[in-house]
């Protein structure tokens, strides 16, 4: 009950307090038709220079002392880089940081100087909009609050924990005075290999969907411009998240049906919920790189989704063109293609170069004067739409729940929520509070591995900026179980093996061992892999304390799912953590000691095999097995797997009309009773299958989740509806259309038939 009335307490904070608080402040924002007059007469003043200095997003390090990646462990603001470029080169925007985390009183300092150049040295006093990463929060900022990364938040299937991380990331954000957050990640990924799943919401586009317009909601509120709501950029458009090898910023071979069909929606969505800024994928889609894709650019996303926002690249892009894809010549060339494809700002970390060419660009007659003025236009109007004409930064005194212990409690609550209990052989969790447990593994006296790379740095590997206060699993276990009934040896680091002996020496003085096994955090190309199987000391670690015949649990601290089919009959317990944040050591105990019930589903397929990694939503065709049946999906853990301490039965599944027009509504419902003898949390799932269409559809796809909390015996009956929208696939010719013909939904090990009588199309 302890605990439950404190997930209340967080969520009344987050659902009731902070909102009518953030309502109730005073607005500085514009309103679109406001921003965009104003923008039309300001741009009606500017000078080619001041406008294509405007498209600019350049690094801070650019801005200070030394070199940029010179790894001071002390950033000062030079003052002649800043009126050199700010002053002297217009220079629009500026992102992120240096070698180590800020605090509050740092980063508004830093801002601050930058702001008052920008208005105070410059003809037309035009603001900086300061941008940065927020991956699982103000990740950037000392003390912030770190929540789980996206994968677990999706894990938990609860949309409120989303836009509680986004409220809370854009409150604290704005605390250290920065308003553009780039997040949320709405790449899809269905490549396992790849090392930035964490970020994402899995392989679902549902969920992705669901999950990014509530971090949208959250971090944006009913509109920019209060003193706690914070400018979102969607990422990253179109394709990243699945790269045919595997790798990071590689290349993506994705027909454009599918592009549509599994990859847009997400950005769709965010679109009709407000999104200011939406950032390009640096790989390349069928051979084209993303950041000259006028199709993908102009013609879809401007011209056919009507976005009016920012479109920004990603790091450095514009130079990869030249030395990476190999598309330019040389910088200008670059520029020249990607501006002209639609691209309204770059992050040209370095210098001023960009501006300079691009103007020499607009002289030669090599890119229109309207497609600079079409740029500069959107940048102006969210810089007004965030009120930074009237005010760049708030008072600090404003944000007195900057890393307060609400706060905190949301972080732990998603936590909670995330946890995925993958295998509970003879129920060996939760753990009996008179049990002697070894604690050993690389991740399980590790404040990193629970909060994965974006985490205070960028690889998120340095120790020295953790927050002390913070509790490891090991740490929190001996605060809930005693020290007296907890030992510990470390085992493994990543790779090689510490004191594996050791290990299984305490082993004799344990009565059961959790392992506490993970992936490094490492984020982009660093994170980049050639094998997904767990490295190989981690799994010999377990297979020597299997040995002993002590009970094993693995609790895996993994952004993608590392394959452990070798050790997972080994197994008693697993429970996937994913990477849970700083609040993530309290979870996991909680858990385990069996005063949380976990109650999360796998946001992606585990895969059991290296050389067979498909999605859930694969073709019927890519099930074939050896002797031409259909038996070679056969993952670890499939999509949407998790299982609690208690049991949950579904009956009474219901669906009306089975006979369906392109108008109606299809009603759902099914009844979820809880069978055992523990309270626990059940996301009912539903899924649609087309049983014949004019492409080869999806075995299956997930259209609806809810999810539900039940006390023993009780049951809920969980409803439903379903349009003639949700049974549409994109064709060959890209248009989006419903099939007349026989559908199915599923609701666990229940299914009914229905008919579409007719086509729909929007």
């Amino acid at each position: 009950m302890f605990l439950r009335g404190r997930i209340l307490f967080c969520l009344f904070v987050l659902v009731v307090l902070l909102p009518e608080y953030v309502i109730g402040q005073e607005k500085r924002k514009a309103t679109g038709a406001d921003a965009g007059q104003r923008a039309e007469a300001l741009l009606a003043r500017m000078t080619l220079e001041e406008k294509t200095g405007q498209m600019v997003n350049i690094g801070l390090m650019s801005l200070c002392e030394g070199e940029f990646y010179g790894g001071q462990d002390t950033i000062r603001l030079d003052s002649a880089k800043l009126y050199h470029l700010i002053r002297d080169y217009h220079i629009g925007s500026v992102q992120n940081m240096g070698k180590y985390p800020l605090t509050i009183e740092e980063w508004r300092y830093f801002i601050g100087r930058i702001q008052e150049v920008a208005l105070e040295e410059t003809r037309l006093g035009i603001p900086v909009i300061y941008g940065i990463d927020g991956v699982h929060g103000a990740n950037y900022t000392v003390g912030s609050t770190l929540f789980p990364h996206q994968i677990g938040l999706a894990a938990a299937r609860n949309p409120a924990l989303a836009e509680a991380a986004g409220r809370i990331t854009a409150y604290e954000a704005m605390a250290s005075g920065i308003p553009w957050v780039y997040g949320p990640n709405l790449d899809v990924s269905k490549q396992p290999l790849w090392g930035r799943i964490s970020e994402t919401f899995g392989e679902d586009t549902y969920i992705t969907q669901v999950m990014g317009d509530a971090y949208i909601r959250g971090a944006q509120g009913k509109g920019l411009g209060s003193p706690y709501q914070a400018a979102a950029c969607p990422k990253h458009f179109l394709g990243y998240g699945t790269p045919f090898n595997g790798k990071d910023r590689s290349p993506a071979y994705l027909p454009e049906h599918i592009l549509r069909q599994y990859y847009l929606p997400p950005f769709v969505s965010a679109i009709q919920n407000g999104a200011p800024s939406i950032m390009l994928n640096s790989g390349s889609v069928n051979g084209i790189p993303c950041h000259i894709d006028k199709h993908l650019i102009t013609d879809m996303l401007k011209e056919e989704l009507g976005f009016a926002g920012v479109v920004i690249s990603d790091w450095a892009d514009i130079d990869n063109l030249v030395d990476v894809h190999r598309v330019a010549k040389d910088e200008k060339e670059a520029i020249k293609l990607s501006v002209n494809a639609g691209i309204d700002m770059v992050m040209e970390p370095y210098d001023e170069s960009f501006a300079v060419l691009l103007a020499e660009l607009v002289q030669e007659g090599q890119v229109p004067m309207a497609r600079v003025d079409d740029a500069v236009r959107r940048i102006l109007a969210i810089k007004m739409k965030l009120g930074l004409f009237e005010q760049t930064m708030f008072p600090v005194n404003q944000y007195p729940d900057f890393a307060s212990e609400a706060f905190a409690e949301a972080s732990f609550l998603a936590a909670l929520e995330s946890l995925t209990l993958l295998k509970n052989e003879k129920d060996i969790l939760p753990l009996s509070k008179a049990t002697k447990v070894l604690v050993t593994g690389v991740a399980a006296n590790s404040m990193n591995y629970l909060n994965g790379a974006w985490s205070r740095t960028f690889s998120g590997q340095e120790t020295a900026y953790n927050d002390e206060e913070k509790l490891t699993v090991l740490e929190a276990l001996q605060a809930k179980l005693g020290k007296d009934k907890v030992i510990y040896a470390q085992g493994t680091d990543y790779e090689q093996d510490v004191n594996t002996a050791e290990a299984v020496r305490l082993a004799a003085e344990a009565d059961v061992i959790v392992a506490c096994l993970g992936e490094r955090p490492a984020t982009e190309k660093p994170s980049d892999i050639e094998d997904l199987t767990l490295p190989a000391a981690q799994r010999e670690l377990v297979k020597a304390l299997a040995q002993t015949g002590k009970p094993v649990i693995l609790v895996l601290l993994e952004g993608r799912p590392r394959i452990i089919s070798d050790i997972e009959p080994l197994a008693g317990g697993i429970l996937m953590a994913y990477y849970p944040g700083n609040e993530g050591g309290r979870a996991i105990a909680e858990a385990l000691a069996g005063d949380y019930n976990p109650g999360g589903k796998l946001p992606y397929t585990y895969p059991r095999h290296t050389g067979s990694l498909l999605a859930y939503d694969h073709l019927r065709s890519e099930e074939r097995d050896v002797n031409w049946g259909f038996n070679a999906f056969n993952p670890q853990f499939e999509f949407g797997f998790g299982l609690s301490y208690t049991t949950f039965a579904y009956d009474k599944l219901e669906a009306n009309p089975l006979e369906m027009g392109p108008e109606d509504s299809l009603r759902v419902s099914v009844q979820v009773t809880n069978t055992g003898k523990r309270a626990g949390m059940e996301t009912v799932q539903l899924f649609l299958t087309d049983k014949v269409a004019s492409v080869s559809p999806p075995v299956r796809q997930l259209k609806r989740f809810k999810k539900v909390s039940l006390a023993p015996g009780e049951s809920q009956t969980v409803r439903f509806a379903l349009s003639a929208k949700d049974l549409q696939l994109v064709n060959p010719a890209n248009q989006r259309i419903a099939e007349a013909g026989q559908f199915v939904v599923a609701i666990g090990k229940l299914s009914r038939e229905f008919s579409l009588g007719q086509d729909f199309q929007d």
